[in-house]
This record gives C-alpha cells, structure tokens and sequence, in this order.
C-alpha cells in the first residue's frame, strides 16, 4: 500500500478483497485519521494486553478478523464487511486520548475508560470527508456504531442482563458484526483469562439470537411496526411515532414484555401531547438555517437568541441565566403543548438528556436533528456565518462532541451536508416529517433487513 493512497482508494481495495496491515491503515489514513498514528505510543495494562501497545493489538485483531472472514463469518460480505474491517481497525481509536493510570479493585491498572463512545464521536467529523469523496454513509454509521458500542457485548454476558439491554444494542449497532468484531478482539490479545473473555463473546451469539437480538433493530422489528401502523392507522403520523417508541422503550426497560401492552399504552398519546425538536451538531454545522426552512411553525427555544436578548451573542459569561431562561421558555412551551424546536449545539449527553427527560415528562414526542460534517465543512461553514466562532473554540466543541445515541429519542434525523436525509429512525410512515423528502440512500430500519 502506498502511503500516498487516499481514503477512497484505500476503501476500494478493502471492498475488493484487500485485507490491510494496522501499519497499511496507519500509512493510509493517518493524515485523515491522525489518532491512527499514536496508536504505537499507546501502552496498555500488561495483565488485560500482554502483547503490548495499541498499535500491536489492533494488528493482532485485524490478523484474526481474517481468518474469521476467511472461514466462520465468510458470509459477511460487500459493505458489512468493509464496515467490520474498517470498525476493527478503528475500535480503540480513542485509547491514545483516554489512556491513564487508575485504581480499579484496589490495584493500579491501566485503562482507557469510555474509549468507545469518544471513539465513535471522535469519528464523525473524520470518516465524514470521505462521505463527500463518495463513500456510502450506511458503511460510516456502522463503522461509528461497532466503535462505540464494541464493549457491550462482553458486559451484557458479565452482568446477566436480560431481553430488553439486547434488544436495546440491537437498536445501536449490528449485534451479528459486534460479535465477529468482538471475537476477534478477544483473539488478538494475550491475557490469562482469553478463554473466558473469548466464552463471553459466544455467549453473547447465543443471547442475541434466543432473544431475537442478531440483527439491526432486532428480528421482530418489522413485525411491530406493522402493527403499531395497522392498530393506530386511524391517528396522527406523530400519534404513531410517540407510540411505537415509548412502546420500545418501556420493552428495553424491562417495564412490559410484549407488543400487547405496548398497544394498550398507547392510549396516554390520544390527547394532544407536545413534540420536541433538539438539534446536534458544531457551530457552523446549519443547525438554525435548516430550523428556518422545516420548522416554521415550532416555537423556537434559541440560546443564542436569548444571549442576545441579554446583551451579545458572544456572551459566554451568563451561561447559567440563559440556561435559566430557557428551560422556563421550553416549561412553558410544554405545557401548552406546543410544537418546540431547541436550538443550540446540544454537543454534551448530560446537557440533551436535562432538556429531553423534561420533555419526556411532559409526555412529548422527541425528536433529534443532527448535522455530520468533515472537519474542513464545519470550519467552511463557520467562516460564513453572520456570527462565527473562532476557529479555537470550534476545534473544542469537535474535541468534546458526544455523538447522539439512538435511544435518546423517539426518532433520530441525520442531515446531509447538501441538506440530504442520510437516515431517519423511529418514524413508522414512509413519508418523513417535516415536509423532509428521503432519497433511495436514505437509512431507515427497513434499510438494514
């Protein structure tokens, strides 16, 4: 491989059979991907990763991701394959940034806490360029899902979890693709316990497939949307939507077992409930624009605004008083039941999670907008702005995104950046909201069957 192959090339002998070294894929993509290269400067705990650095490791993984291509899993093919090599390449992008010492059960270890979800978002902005040089985004999101939740499957087996966290997972990544990538991240170590940890990742096969959780939103999936649109056919597209995910999430819960008590739950959305709209994504990213051109018709709940009603948009001083007001603003909005669009960056779990809980104890129907860009189109577009933000504070808020998961919400729209919907989860009808057209790339559940 030379190191001058850009991304897409790079992909394209991937997707022709190629099966790259780490140091193929550091040669390759560290320019786009510079957490590549500080792989082999990354230690690890000698007693979990006796083999050695990250750089090490991730080449063992890959190496026994092959053999498992070339035997076992040799019909993962075309674009799951391409995802589940790049996800193994990628799955500990993030230990060079979280890696340190700490006391775990009174001993000192060496971790990398919550590498996987920061991996995932640290992603976002990089695979992103390579959208727009043509790569297909379903091959991005897979490859962000099995980085960020590649640790789950051990844990779900290690604390005898039931049905609903499987079905949960199966509503965040491909549960088949995290087993291969797991098995093989289990392999390519050298660790007293490897058999148990590899025993761990067959038994959550087994799991997963006893509780309908193998593949993407889980086996019953098409079922349920069926009939949550058949038995509600007679109310609103958002009466539908509300319905069928608090019915998914009271299932994941553990709080009901079947679609039965779903169906007999959807009775509190009758009445007029309010519909929140929380968008995500960096200064710069067209948040407010695209509010301007679809939701016309919310109350908008805007920080900035209220910064400047305050005084200055650039105020970053009063923070707390613009919170303040506008979680009065959205109480208010709530309680008339309103139609809400909350307009910020909403870049933090902690932040989105304070104003989706409340909404959700209102009874609304919650929304999440978000905006993936290349670093060099978030930078472009903040140039453009009436009001950019340095380009200091925009490397920051990219270096802190927490990427939205899909059980944050009812329903989870990702937008383009020529405006395109490049998915939407959760909505039962074939038509989108927001007068939104899809395309035939456009990811839906059905998408993933």
């Amino acid at each position: 491989m030379k190191a001058s192959m850009n991304f897409m090339d790079f992909v394209a002998t991937i997707e022709a059979g190629a099966t790259p070294s780490i140091a193929a894929f550091v040669d390759a993509l560290g320019a786009d991907i510079p957490a590549l290269t500080q792989l082999v400067d990354t230690p690890q705990d000698p007693g979990w990763h006796a083999e050695g650095d990250v750089f090490i490791h991730t080449g063992m993984v890959l190496d026994e991701l092959y053999e498992l291509l070339a035997s076992r899993a040799a019909h993962i093919q075309g674009d799951r394959r391409t995802a589940l090599i790049l996800g193994a390449a990628l799955h500990d992008i993030a230990k060079p940034a979280t890696t340190r010492e700490m006391e775990i059960q009174g001993v000192s270890r060496i971790a990398a806490p919550r590498h996987e979800l920061q991996g995932r978002s640290y992603l976002v902005p990089r695979l992103m360029e390579s959208v727009s040089q043509g790569l297909s985004y379903s091959i991005v999101e897979s490859v962000l899902d099995l980085v960020g939740y590649h640790v789950t499957p051990k844990f779900l087996v290690v604390k005898g979890r039931d049905r609903g966290p499987y079905l949960r997972l199966a509503h965040s990544a491909d549960p088949e693709l995290l087993y291969w990538l797991e098995l093989a991240d289990m392999l390519g170590r050298r660790c007293v316990d490897q058999a148990q940890q590899v025993e761990h990742i067959e038994m959550f096969g087994l799991f997963a497939q006893e509780h309908g959780a193998w593949r993407r939103f889980g086996e019953d999936s098409p079922s349920w949307r069926g009939r949550f649109c058949e038995q509600l056919q007679a109310f609103s597209p958002a009466t539908r939507d509300i319905s069928y995910g608090q019915f998914l999430e009271d299932l994941c819960a553990g709080q009901i077992t079947h679609i039965e008590e779903g169906l007999a739950r959807s009775y509190r959305f009758r009445e007029p409930f309010p519909e929140l709209v929380l968008t995500v994504g960096p200064s710069g990213s067209g948040k407010s624009s695209w509010i301007e051109r679809h939701l016309g018709d919310h109350t908008l709940i805007s920080l900035d605004e209220i910064r400047a009603e305050l005084g200055s948009r650039a105020d970053q001083s009063q923070n707390g008083r613009v919170r303040q007001l506008a979680n009065e603003r959205l109480r208010v909005a709530l309680r008339a039941k309103s139609k809400l669009v909350w307009d910020a960056t909403n870049l933090r779990r902690d932040f989105r999670d304070a104003v989706t809980q409340l909404a959700r104890n209102y009874g609304a129907l919650v929304t999440i907008v978000s905006f993936p860009r290349s670093e060099r189109e978030y930078a472009s577009r903040n140039r453009d702005r009436a009001h950019p933000v340095p380009p200091a504070v925009l490397a920051r808020q990219l270096d802190t995104m927490q990427w939205p998961e899909t059980s944050e919400a009812h329903r989870w729209l990702v937008i383009g950046a020529q405006d395109e919907v490049l998915a939407y989860y959760g909505g039962l009808d074939r038509a989108l909201p927001y007068g939104l057209r899809a395309t035939p790339q456009t990811l839906r559940e059905d998408s993933w069957s």
